[in-house]
């Protein structure tokens, strides 16, 4: 206990006054980041994205902004371990955190952070990552400095994302985004024909509802491994709410897919109503349904939450897209 005490006190002076020098590591340096904005009344919402990782044990940021328009209002983190409290200076804001004991470090693509910003004025402005600091789990360190930018939208002006004119969904695309339960890329895309994994349709679901959002660490499904750390508390609260469930063999399958069977059964139990047997299915593809689906899917095609393709097919087990995945919960937000 004492020795991994130690250890956690050693990555947070790491972190606050940095590396000895003398010591380095560079196996962090291929990492990339991205920052994805969304907007709810007054609040920025910036989440900082890291790709690529392949032992991150802590993390020190440093991001810069307009603090005329904005102001910081907080730092979260669905990663294990303790948050050094955020230090402000004039348009700069520097945020740190590590995990505890004698642990591997997060590996892939990892939500590092999601930062809530305060509109104070109208205007457009920018948040700019700037430094980075990437500590592994022996501790050695990576600076970088990435100079990723987002830029952020005058709140006077409309949302608009580059490649949803003219888009069958474009509607649904604005309105979940005003909703809360969707935002588009830093790019200002929203990619409507992207397939969603279970894990984000997890997000989206969880979100619309506006349930609030267990804290991940009750998760025991066998690849909870490659559950990434920014959906687990999203996961759990959709299997706690009894909305998903794993699979027969007790894994989740959070980078899988979703399939269109699959959403059927979530959006019926959403709405907590008894499955439905009055809907007579009429599709080409009728055959194709699996059978633990057909009670669900005759639901909500009855209730006109989900639909068939021009070709009068359900593609029950094709994926389902991000456009389709926005509509279908919009339209069971309003059964």
């Amino acid at each position: 206990m004492l020795k991994r005490q130690l250890v956690m006190l050693l990555s947070i002076v790491i972190l606050l006054i940095g590396v000895p020098q003398g010591i380095a590591a560079a196996k962090e340096a291929n990492a990339s980041f991205e920052l994805k904005l969304g907007y709810s009344d007054k609040d920025v919402k910036l989440t900082i994205v890291g790709h690529g990782l392949t032992d991150l044990y802590a993390y020190d940021i440093e991001l810069s902004y307009d603090d005329n328009i904005l102001s910081f209002g907080k730092a979260e983190t669905s990663i294990d371990g303790f948050s050094v409290n955020p230090i402000l200076s004039a348009d700069t804001v520097r945020i740190a955190h590590t995990k505890m004991g004698e642990i591997d470090g997060e590996k892939g693509d990892v939500e590092l952070s999601a930062i809530t910003f305060k509109r104070i004025a109208s205007g457009t402005t920018r948040i700019t990552l700037g430094n980075v600091k990437l500590v592994d789990s022996k501790l050695d360190m990576t600076s970088l400095e990435p100079d990723v930018t987002a830029t952020v939208v005058d709140n006077t002006k409309p949302l608009l994302f580059n490649d949803v004119k003219g888009h069958w969904a474009e509607a649904s695309i604005y309105e979940a985004a005003g909703r809360g339960f969707v935002t588009g890329y830093a790019d200002a895309s929203f990619k409507p024909n992207l397939e969603v994994t279970r894990a984000e349709f997890a997000a989206m679901i969880v979100r619309a509802l506006q349930l609030e959002t267990s804290d991940g660490q009750g998760l025991t499904f066998k690849d909870n491994k490659e559950i990434p750390v920014w959906a687990r508390a999203y996961i759990q609260t959709a299997v706690e709410a009894k909305l998903m469930a794993g699979y027969t063999d007790n894994t989740f399958g959070a980078n899988q897919w979703i399939t269109r069977s699959e959403m059927s059964a979530i959006l019926v139990r959403a709405l907590a109503k008894e499955a439905s047997s009055a809907t007579q299915l009429q599709f080409a593809d009728l055959d194709q349904i699996p059978a633990w689906a057909i009670p669900s899917v005759k639901t909500a095609v009855g209730l006109g939450i989900m639909l068939g393709n021009t070709q009068n097919q359900f593609a029950p087990n094709a994926p389902a897209t991000r456009a389709e995945a926005v509509a279908v919960i919009l339209r069971m937000l309003k059964a």
